[in-house]
């Protein structure tokens, strides 16, 4: 991973070189303010007004290389050490969601999600396990699970409202629509992170506090995804996850943003276990390889037509990367990541 001190100054750099020409502009404010909506990668960030339905789709997609151990890359010989003959190389994984909101009144929106999930992951094997004293490579693997994911239901909940402070509370449930009983080639089931949901109900709660002045935005939440059941159907359970990000925005033009976001996450690992056939000859199959502290930091854009056909579309698009990490076991460490949202409001 790249030194922290290099990756904070990318988002300083960023903000100065495009917000400059504008610092000392203004404008009165535009019908549809581009900064008036978090960065792509946050959700849950806005209500509407009573009666009011959007419109929206969500993609994401994160990679993942190289194994790491706690905060440091793991090798080869160690994995071997550790009793592992399958080695992961790299993963994919990507989210389609679809984003359905109404306002029952100006204090309270109801969302709905529901979305697609696929994955591919590449391996290749390392020997013999325990005691190996190098690298036997004899080929590499890849495979893939695809198909429906869970489904957020959600009410967020108008806090407070005044010139310079808005806070609302999401209280939600993530139904377990997504199987969990995803298989590999040789029929034994896939590993636990690449199954397409948690196969529990889980609770989804979040505080979000959002400000401005002129063309400057900001705006902080805290975040939180509980599993209400001890196992899903195939015997296991995905670990509570934490979440806190903040962000500033800048209103380059009446319909073009800048962003720059932090992000810190904190997840537990597996509890319970496969009832059904499995495999351990790598990291991703065994429970303690899950979880961990995690930080990155994000760039984005948000745009939004002012006039005509496209009056009120927005367009939102955030890269993401690593800061930091503390992983729980062996894990593919996350590399870069993108998220884009596209809404429209009527």
């Amino acid at each position: 991973m790249r030194t922290l001190k290099y990756k904070l100054l990318l988002p300083t750099l960023f903000l100065t070189s495009c917000a400059a020409p504008w610092a000392l502009a203004h404008s009165e404010l535009p019908e549809y303010p581009p900064e008036s909506h978090a960065p792509a990668g946050v959700m849950f960030d806005h209500l509407h007004a009573k009666g009011e339905w959007m419109l929206g789709y969500r993609y994401g997609r994160e990679t993942y290389r190289d194994i790491y151990r706690g905060s440091s890359e793991a090798g080869t010989m160690e994995l071997q050490m550790a009793g592992y003959t399958m080695k992961p190389v790299s993963m994919t994984m990507e989210m389609y969601m679809l984003d359905i909101m109404y306002a029952v009144s100006d204090d309270l929106t109801l969302m709905l999600m529901p979305q697609y999930m696929s994955m591919d992951m590449s391996m290749v094997m390392i020997g013999s396990g325990h005691g190996a004293g190098h690298s036997q490579h004899t080929g590499d693997r890849r495979h893939s699970t695809s198909g429906v994911g869970d489904t957020v239901i959600a009410g967020l909940f108008r806090l407070a409202n005044t010139h310079n402070l808005r806070l609302h509370a999401t209280l939600g449930l993530s139904a377990p629509t997504g199987s969990v009983k995803e298989r590999g080639p040789n029929g034994n089931l896939t590993h636990y992170g690449m199954q397409l949901g948690s196969g529990t109900w889980d609770l989804l709660s979040s505080l979000t506090y959002t400000s401005g002045l002129e063309r400057l935005s900001w705006g902080a939440q805290l975040s939180a995804r509980l599993p209400l059941e001890e196992e899903n159907d195939s015997g296991f359970a995905f670990g509570e996850r934490y979440g806190a990000t903040a962000w500033s925005a800048f209103r380059v033009a009446d319909w073009l943003s800048i962003s720059a976001r932090l992000e810190y996450a904190k997840e537990g690992d597996i509890n319970g276990h496969y009832e059904g056939p499995h495999n351990h000859s790598s990291p991703p199959d065994r429970q303690g390889n899950y979880g961990g502290n995690y930080s990155a930091y994000g760039l984005g854009v948000n745009l939004v037509g002012q006039r005509g056909l496209f009056a009120g579309t927005r367009l939102g698009l955030e890269w993401l990367s690593t800061l930091s990490a503390d992983y729980n076991g062996y894990q593919l460490a996350r590399e870069d990541g993108l998220n884009m949202s596209l809404s429209y409001a009527f």
